[in-house]
């Protein structure tokens, strides 16, 4: 995710992307392609990690302050000449136990999402405009667990800033695919990671919508950095829902053939 609610791209952009960064795309404003090479080369830094799977433990806090808690298991598959793959097991609490999520990742085609719900014994496949709904009753969207695509946006760079005494680039990001929840993203990216550490959405209003912050990176690898705290406020609602991750591995041997829906049943047990 380089953003959302996790990081993880496409292994087979290489060229693509070093193409995008030797050449100028045709009739962007310097500001625009400025975006767009940051963009690109924080899709480089992050490639080729193969599979991933992390622990998640999500406190989510209503606006009167009342709490509930989820905790989850989510693994990624890097995926050559597409987006990443990705799925989501419930652990915790006991009404969604076994609720398992799975997300292919594209471009500005429509992601592919299912969800299996034990109570129902079946796999249901969403349909694209369902991704603005809540995920497992948070203030994350269906949306937002998907994995980032370069040519998922358009980019402006708008200024360089510091945050919480580092310094970031500001870019501003426009949805390029159909039935998003947000009309734009400003992201705040560290400088020296490559990764955000501010997203504000604003819905398709142009209202500011959520803020999501990101905390405490680690590196793994020697290459590829995770927030190890994520913070999304609804600032409509005033509603909260924080992640903590841990135990992230990484090139666990994973296979596509895991990652299916017809295998979600499977994950669900």
């Amino acid at each position: 995710m380089k953003r959302h609610f996790i990081s993880g791209t496409s292994a087979a952009k290489g060229i693509i992307i070093a193409m995008m960064i030797a050449v100028p795309a045709y009739g962007l404003t310097p500001q625009a392609q400025r975006g767009l090479d940051i963009a690109t080369e924080t899709d480089r830094k992050d490639s080729g990690f193969g599979d991933y799977r992390v622990q998640g433990k999500m406190t989510l806090k209503s606006p009167n302050g009342d709490t509930s808690y989820r905790s989850f298991t989510m693994k990624t598959l890097e995926v050559s000449g597409d987006g990443d793959k990705r799925i989501v097991r419930f652990d915790e609490p006991k009404d969604l136990s076994g609720m398992v999520s799975l997300t292919y990742s594209h471009g500005l085609k429509p992601d592919d999402q299912w969800l299996y719900l034990p109570a129902l014994g079946r796999v249901k496949r969403l349909a694209a405009r369902d991704k603005t709904g809540s995920f497992a009753g948070s203030e994350f969207s269906f949306e937002d667990i998907a994995t980032f695509e370069v040519n998922k946006y358009t980019y402006q760079y708008l200024r360089d800033d510091n945050l919480d005494g580092k310094s970031a680039f500001v870019l501003e990001n426009k949805p390029a695919y159909a039935y998003s929840g947000y009309s734009r993203i400003m992201e705040w990216e560290d400088q020296t990671v490559y990764q955000p550490v501010r997203l504000l959405y604003y819905d398709v209003a142009d209202r500011p919508f959520k803020e999501l912050r990101l905390y405490n990176y680690a590196q793994f690898l020697g290459q590829y950095w995770r927030p190890m705290k994520i913070v999304m406020r609804n600032l409509q609602t005033g509603a909260e829902s924080t992640i903590e991750w841990s135990n992230y591995q990484f090139r666990t041997g994973q296979k596509e053939t895991q990652f299916q829906p017809d295998a979600l049943e499977q994950w669900s047990n």
